[in-house]
Parts: C-alpha cells; structure tokens; sequence
C-alpha cells in the first residue's frame, strides 16, 4: 500500500473512532493556529534569553576548553527543549486536548516502527559516516563525557522535539483544516528554521553551515514526520528513532559545529 493511502486513511477516521485523540477534552479557548503562533513565540523569546544567560555564565567557566563549551550547549538545548515542550503542553491544555491527543502512549501501526527504523538507522549511520571522515572519535571514545552529552541530548530531544514539531504542530495543523502535505512541510520547516543557531555555534555566523544546518535538519523533520503519519499519529516510533540519532551522533556534531570539524 502506498505511503499516501495509508495516510489517508488515519486522517479519514471518524473522529468517533479516536476520541481521546481528536475530541476537545474541554472547550477550547484558543484557536489551533493561534496555538502554532504562540509556540512560534515562546521559542524566538527562548532564542533570545538562553545566548544571554550563556553569555552571563561564561566568565565564571573554570576553562573554556572546546569540551566544556558542548557541555554548555547541551545543558542549555536540553533547558530549551523541556520549557518549550512545558509551553506546548499548557497550549494543548487552552485547545482543550492533552498529551494524549498528540500521540502520547499511543499504540503506533507496524508501519511506523518499520519507518522508524529506517530512518533512525539511515540519517545516524550517515552523520557517522561523515564524522569519522572528519576525524571524529566516534567508534573509539566512550567517555563519560560522550555518554552523559549523547544521553542527556538524545533523551530531551527525542522526547520534547517530538512531541513539539511532530505531535503538536502537526496536529494543530490537522485542527486547522491543513492537509497532511501541508502538516509535513510546516512541520519539517519550523524544525530546520528552529536549528539555525548551529551555524552561528564557531562565534561567528557561517551562512553554509546555517543553510547546511537547517536543510539536513528540515529533511530529517520530513522523515520524522512520514514516521509520525505512519504510525497513525502516534509519537512513539520518531521519539526513538529521534532519540537513537543523537545517542550516536553525539556531542560529536556539537563539537563539530562549535569547532569547525577539530575533535
């Protein structure tokens, strides 16, 4: 069956069907567009205060060594990530939905976790390729320091990208009469835009590591959201296939990008 058959047929379901998932827990105050809108803004505020915290935090550094500065990074995207998805849950909240109704603790189709895979195995297994050309310790090194970053990274943005970019700008969408190629391309290019800060991680802008940054992430948000679709809306399968990513790529494209491909 062909990719777009099967995603009509999720979104052709009688709401009847899925209650939890399409059903208004309670009326909603705010509309689904609105609640996009507001995310979008509680993230560019995100964008604005974390540099100047970092920027305050600097000075009092012990030492500024490449490593501490991904160690920085990292806790400072993990602190991003919960608030906004801490943001996104009060907004689902106002549209009268939940967790839930998102694709949390959602039983996920065969062809999610098929997609899933893939994906997980396909985007890691590329970036690795890549690292170890550029030098990059990543089958060698299993310090504490590699996998306290690739934990802590992995399991935030697993978790908190997904059901931000997937689960609720995606379903909002649907809310909102969009079409599930409409939900996919919104999805996939707030993902990239919302990454373009990698290109300015060196300290100072480079334009092709920005365009480079926020075009292999929008891919990814492509294949991330075809899971989510697959899965019949359940978040399960890009969660882990999110998380499996960064637990193998990780701190290395951090040290990348801060670096400029030293390792």
């Amino acid at each position: 069956m062909a990719f777009p058959e099967i995603v009509g047929n999720i979104d052709s379901r009688d709401v009847t069907e899925i209650p939890m998932e399409a059903e208004p827990i309670r009326p909603a105050r705010i509309g689904p567009w609105a609640a996009i809108g507001l995310l979008i803004v509680v993230f560019a505020i995100l964008e604005v205060v974390l540099p100047m915290a970092r920027a305050a935090l600097a000075p009092h550094l012990p030492s500024a060594t490449p490593r501490d500065i991904v160690a920085v990074r990292a806790v400072s995207s993990m602190v991003l990530v919960w608030i906004l998805f801490g943001a996104a849950y009060v907004l689902l909240r106002l549209r009268g939905q939940n967790l839930q109704s998102i694709g949390w603790n959602v039983s996920s189709s065969i062809w999610g976790w098929l997609l899933g895979f893939v994906v997980g195995v396909l985007y890691a297994g590329f970036v690795v390729m890549g690292m170890i050309h550029a030098g990059a310790p990543v089958l060698t090194d299993w310090s504490m320091f590699r996998i306290l970053i690739a934990l802590g990274v992995g399991i935030s943005a697993g978790i908190c990208e997904e059901a931000v970019f997937r689960g609720f700008v995606m379903t909002q969408a649907r809310d909102g009469g969009a079409h599930w190629i409409v939900q996919l391309l919104l999805s996939a290019i707030l993902f990239g835009l919302a990454h373009m800060g990698w290109g300015g991680m060196s300290g100072h802008i480079e334009w092709a590591q920005v365009i480079g940054a926020v075009s292999a992430t929008a891919i990814l948000g492509l294949m991330l959201g075809a899971t989510y679709l697959a899965s019949g809306r359940s978040l399960t399968p890009a969660i882990i296939a999110h998380a499996t990513i960064d637990f193998v790529i990780e701190p290395w494209l951090l040290l990348y990008a801060i670096t400029g491909g030293h390792f």
